[in-house]
């Protein structure tokens, strides 16, 4: 701060005043979730390669371990392990994933705390079907799922990748995938195989290797590129081969596949979400906008408390715009003008007395995302609570959707 004053003396500065950027969050960070060989328990631990995993949890061949190793294998970069096995070592329980009984944060729940969590696997759910106790019906899978799939849309901010059961043939897995409906989780088939030296694994489920192809286009061409027709690294195969006739009809049911295809390897094919909203039908525009919601919120953190008036709202006008404009100029927004890409508009309409009264600040934030072109509302409200409702459009406007 020296370096901007000539002379000594006290220099006063107002936080309205300054620039402040808003910078995007970190995305592909992952959350996963199962039995580890050892490790604290219930506790979120943060690793950066497959080398710090094997140090902290073990080493076994388990659907966890090749999880967290296909995720760094293609180009994930951070990862939160939760090992949920209870004390004493017993068989894990649907609600050891869950987390909602107990008095401390134990599975989902105890992830709830960290935020820059983007996306959340279970593979070793997988693993425990009719081999633990609690895993006896596929009811106890399920329940497991749906909470996942629950938190995700609870916290507004993260995306859940869901694997089919071990034996499911695709028929099963559509008919599984049929029990979801969200814009916050993604549904993949089918396993995988993996090798370990001369050895080829047993199937194993593919959620972790694909949070890591996710993470690495994140990083290469920005979220709102689509994650398929991606390679996918480190697989040798995958367990059933899907024809062309049954990946169309996984596709029309938004199941995801996963496809070899000679000389370019197995790739996803598909890049559809779990939502029968057509707004929000490809993971990303849903992952777009949770970047954007995350991101203007991690912003907006400094504006509580600031004086409600007009400098205010252009220090966030501009902030924003600055944030949208290089958005759009990566492709990650539909429209030949910036006006057609995207409005912030807070202002005197926004913000009227009654609102000033009630010690609410509404920035009103449109979007054209890459696909479907339609805009979308966002609110931001002084007291750090965001609320977003459905906007009515003039004759002439594109409709908009509720994020």
């Amino acid at each position: 701060m020296s370096s901007l004053y000539k002379s000594p003396g006290v220099h006063i500065e107002s936080a309205g005043d300054r620039y402040i950027s808003l910078d995007r969050v970190e995305t592909g960070v992952t959350a996963f979730l199962g039995v580890t060989e050892q490790g604290r328990r219930n506790e979120p631990i943060r690793v950066g390669s497959y080398e710090q995993y094997k140090k902290v949890f073990g080493a076994i061949d388990s659907f966890m371990s090749i999880a967290v190793r296909g995720f760094f294998d293609n180009g994930g970069r951070t990862a939160y392990v939760v090992n949920v096995e209870p004390e004493g070592g017993l068989d894990p329980t649907p609600d050891d994933f869950i987390g909602l009984q107990g008095t401390e944060p134990r599975g989902l729940l105890a992830l709830e705390r960290i935020d820059d969590v983007d996306l959340v696997v279970a593979p070793d759910l997988m693993h425990h079907h009719r081999r633990s106790v609690g895993f006896q019906d596929e009811s106890h899978v399920l329940a497991v799922q749906r909470a996942m799939v629950e938190h995700c849309e609870k916290m507004h901010d993260r995306f859940c990748l869901l694997d089919s059961l071990p034996g499911h043939g695709l028929q099963e897995a559509i008919a599984w995938r049929e029990r979801f409906d969200s814009s916050h989780a993604s549904f993949y088939f089918p396993w995988i195989k993996v090798r370990r030296g001369e050895e080829v694994l047993s199937p194993a489920p593919a959620s972790g290797h694909i949070a890591g192809l996710i993470a690495r286009t994140d990083q290469v061409e920005g979220v709102h590129r689509a994650p398929a027709n991606q390679p996918i690294e480190g697989l040798v195969d995958v367990a059933q081969t899907v024809r062309k006739r049954e990946r169309d009809a996984a596709f029309d049911r938004r199941v995801n596949t996963l496809i070899g295809f000679p000389g370019r390897g197995i790739r996803v094919w598909g890049a559809r979400t779990l939502s029968s909203d057509p707004a929000f039908v490809q993971i990303n525009v849903r992952r777009l906008f949770i970047l954007i919601r995350k991101s203007i919120e991690k912003y907006a953190q400094w504006v509580v408390f600031e004086p409600n008036e007009p400098a205010l709202w252009k220090q966030i006008v501009r902030s924003c715009e600055v944030f949208l404009d290089d958005l759009w100029s990566e492709g990650a927004l539909v429209g030949g003008t910036r006006n057609e890409a995207f409005y912030v508009k807070c202002d005197e309409e926004t913000n009227p007395p009654e609102a000033r009264d009630a010690g609410e600040l509404i920035c009103e934030i449109g979007i054209s995302p890459v696909k479907p072109a339609e805009f979308i509302v966002v609110r931001i409200h002084q007291w750090t609570r965001e609320h977003t409702e459905a906007a009515a459009a003039d004759a002439e406007a594109p409709s908009a959707a509720a994020v």
